[in-house]
């Protein structure tokens, strides 16, 4: 069922789509949900400020600060501040946390037909009666439907899952064909369901098969009725494509390559011996990875460490041997997202860019790397396998060579990932950093390795030490939550990490609502953020889109750089400055940027 479950939920919503229109004859659009999200259908004359404004957690709240503001004037008989309105939401954000109080339905009803009555500027129920009264709409039988039409949805079908994974099952086609097929409506559930499938059917004929088949028959009565051996689970097949196969063939070609340029073994003692200009000497295990990566001439090679590890001081160390050798500006800096690619920059001293933005430069300007150059990819985990194809293509025909960096047991690629993974686990001798040096505790050091390695044994030693606690989800949150408030009021550097999208702005709209009650943030203009938060002067937000004209001397705006508000303009604009700088160095966040990709931080 687990497998199955976001393509049932894709289905589900087809279906419940086709019943809305056989039932009341509405019709059905697509809406954009923000980065990083697949779109939304909507019933098409549903205005966008109505579904806000019943969104649960909002109406909750805005129900809550209109009955303190009624409050407030019957007490003190005067109209309120801007300021004393900020508090008294805030107030009400915390306060509606708790259980709701169960009222009638009919109540509730009431209650609604009010609030959307008031945003519609009509009355709710002859609105209803116009939506639900328009043209009867075309519904879909399966023998309507062409198959060269379905064909050519399964293809695409393949070419969407192909993006995200390395491998897929029939699932994973199951819920793209429902999403690709969301803008039909037909006449039953059982139509519905057969053009589903037949396009999932269509997919994997499009895929490559990688399961092998069945070796022997089962007997009869260890058969399911389509022919397949209950011995194997259902929808188990593997599949994947031609490209990626031979994306992960080339690239496991070049890293079996020995022709790329290298540097001698005297240059790298020399650096490794000498501590650096901050007085740190390389480890063992960081001297004898710098120096197979220097001396190999393996076109792509690859360097292996846990967080912690010491891969900067180890790339730095090799940035100074490989210059040493090539000259300056020999080692040029990538990685998959703009953030990391400036953390390179800073860390080495190199010139950087994220991976997508470096081949939209080589394709339109023919910009590429130069004989004798190092290439570092780092956070290389994270980047998807054709587009390590892609660059280290350039950087062969070039005569460069490309270094991996990165963690297979961390984060993988959002795209269809796993090459970093697969070039190591190719050879016996890859570089790796074995020795840890982030932890204050030589028992933290030892355990993270140990999880890192999928050992679940150390769970214990958590235990031990009072690492982990339990409880239902929002005891839990709020346990994690009133620990990173601890922290800060102490003055630490503190992280709280949730699991969902939802969570992580329910926690932002908590912590900011506290800080305005105990001084911290001072009231002010606000303006509304891509989540429906507010955010005014002295909020932490954090940029979701990376953006080249929004710059100041030091850089540009980035996806996921965090940020301060300095200003709230008064078209919703707002001035930022990066966190713990005080004078300078700001930027100017056009609204609409505001509207559609910022969040709180």
């Amino acid at each position: 069922m687990h497998a199955a479950v976001v393509a049932l939920s894709e289905l589900h919503e087809a279906v419940f789509a086709d019943h809305m229109t056989r039932t009341f004859g509405v019709s059905w659009e697509s809406r954009e949900m923000g980065r990083d999200r697949n779109p939304s259908w909507a019933i098409t004359d549903v205005p966008e400020q109505l579904v806000a404004e019943f969104s649960t957690r909002s109406r909750h709240i805005n129900e809550a600060t209109d009955v303190l503001i009624a409050d407030y004037v019957t007490q003190h008989g005067k109209r309120l501040s801007p300021a004393t309105i900020m508090k008294l939401r805030a107030q009400a954000t915390l306060a509606t946390r708790p259980d709701k109080q169960v009222r009638s339905l009919a109540e509730l009803t009431e209650q609604w037909r009010t609030r959307a009555s008031q945003q519609l500027g009509m009355d709710a129920t002859v609105w209803a009666r116009t939506v639900t009264g328009g043209e009867q709409q075309l519904l879909l039988r399966a023998d309507d439907v062409p198959l060269d039409l379905i064909g050519q949805v399964g293809r695409s079908v393949v070419e969407v899952v192909g993006e995200k994974r390395s491998t897929w099952r029939r699932w994973n086609l199951m819920a793209e064909a429902a999403r690709q097929t969301m803008g039909w409506r037909f006449a039953t559930v059982e139509d519905r369901e057969v053009i589903t499938a037949m396009v999932a059917d269509a997919a994997e004929q499009a895929s490559l098969r990688l399961t092998p088949p069945e070796l022997a028959t089962s007997p009869v009565e260890f058969r399911r009725p389509d022919g397949t051996s209950v011995f194997r689970p259902k929808h188990s097949t593997v599949f994947s494509s031609d490209t990626l196969l031979a994306a992960e063939d080339r690239l496991l070609q070049r890293a079996r390559t020995t022709t790329g340029p290298s540097i001698g073994l005297t240059t790298v003692e020399i650096i490794t011996s000498k501590p650096d200009a901050e007085g740190r000497l390389l480890g063992p295990d960081q001297a004898a990875a710098l120096a197979s990566v220097a001396v190999s001439g393996r076109v792509v090679d690859v360097l292996v460490g846990p967080a912690g590890a010491g891969k900067t001081t180890a790339m730095n160390a090799l940035r100074r041997a490989w210059e040493t050798s090539h000259g300056a500006g020999s080692v040029v800096g990538l990685a998959p997202s703009a953030v990391a690619a400036q953390v390179l920059a800073e860390d080495l001293r190199i010139a950087t860019e994220n991976t997508a933005k470096w081949w939209t430069t080589h394709q339109h300007t023919g910009a590429t790397f130069h004989a004798g150059q190092l290439v570092i990819i780092d956070e290389a985990s994270l980047a998807g396998t054709l587009s390590l194809d892609r660059i280290t293509q350039a950087a062969e025909e070039a005569g460069a060579k490309v270094l991996l960096v990165g963690d297979y047991a961390q984060l993988q690629s959002v795209d269809a990932g796993g090459a970093f993974s697969l070039l190591i686990h190719d050879r016996d001798d890859a570089p790796e950093l074995v020795d840890v040096h982030r932890f204050t505790h030589a028992w933290e050091k030892t355990s993270s390795l140990e999880l890192r390695h999928g050992r679940t044994p150390v769970i214990d030693t958590y235990l031990a030490h009072d690492r982990i606690h339990d409880g239902d989800a929002e005891a839990m949150t709020d346990a994690a939550y009133t620990a990173w408030r601890r922290d800060r009021q102490q003055g630490l550097v503190s992280v709280l990490i949730a699991e969902t999208r939802e969570n992580v702005t329910a926690l932002n709209i908590r912590a900011r609502a506290d800080l305005i009650l105990d001084g911290t943030l001072k009231p002010g203009p606000e303006i509304i953020l891509s989540d429906g938060s507010a955010a005014g002067v002295g909020d932490t937000i954090i940029t979701r889109h990376n953006d080249r004209r929004l710059r100041n001397r030091h850089g540009w705006v980035r996806n996921g750089q965090t940020w301060t508000i300095t200003a709230v303009r008064d078209d919703g604009s707002v001035t930022i400055r990066p966190p713990g700088a005080r004078f300078g160095n700001s930027i100017v966040l056009p609204a609409n940027y505001v509207a559609e990709h910022v969040d709180l931080g």
